[in-house]
């Protein structure tokens, strides 16, 4: 009678390396995939907060309105433009709470902020706390365009100098972190006063 056969030591040690080796290729496998799957997340998720903010700028910025707070006899400002700050009034969606504000959106340490006053005649109430509209902006490049008052085109500028007008465009550039680029946007203001008398 011949004996049984069977796997030697050797055989034993050969599979089990080769077990091994195939455990930590899967492994491998499935931590790049994990780590695939969450940057991929991460992009969509930045993604969507770099459109949701150009969004709300596009609205709010081309429903500005020439209208001013303070003392009318010194004439107050309508619109203030500069390269990292800009300053307009507009409404908010009902959706939000509707109404005229004063809109001031800002690049303070890294965070685009837009802080609101509501509009009540002449004045402005400060409404809430300034809200984050976008992380981690490492640079803001806003520039504008329109008309003097006598009716020369102003070329793109970095401060808009007539605050007593509405610009006709808005041009917004920014640099940001996360991958995700920052196309520009020029937001043309609905309402063209491009032709309005010098005040």
């Amino acid at each position: 009678m011949k004996g049984q056969g069977g796997f030697t030591l050797l055989e034993i040690l050969v599979v089990l390396s080769l077990l091994g080796i195939l455990a930590g290729l899967v492994g491998t496998a499935l931590v790049s995939a994990n780590r695939a799957t969450a940057k991929a997340e991460r992009f969509s998720t930045r993604l969507d907060e770099v459109q949701a903010a150009q969004h709300y700028l596009r609205r709010a910025i081309s429903q500005a309105l020439p209208l001013a707070t303070g003392s009318p006899v010194a004439k107050p400002p309508r619109f203030i433009g500069a390269p990292e700050q800009l300053t307009f009034h507009g409404p908010l969606p009902d959706s939000i709470g509707g109404g005229l504000y004063q809109q001031q959106l800002t690049l303070s340490g890294h965070r685009l902020l837009v802080t609101f006053a509501r509009l009540d005649g002449q004045a402005a109430q400060r409404f809430g706390e300034p809200q984050v509209l976008l992380r981690d902006v490492r640079a803001l490049a806003l520039s504008y365009r329109g008309r003097s008052p006598l009716g020369q085109d102003s070329g793109w500028v970095a401060n808009w100098p007539w605050p007593e007008r509405l610009p006709k465009a808005v041009r917004i550039q920014a640099t940001l972190a996360g991958g995700v680029p920052w196309v520009t946007e020029q937001v043309n203001l609905r309402l063209d006063l491009a032709s309005e008398p010098n005040p």
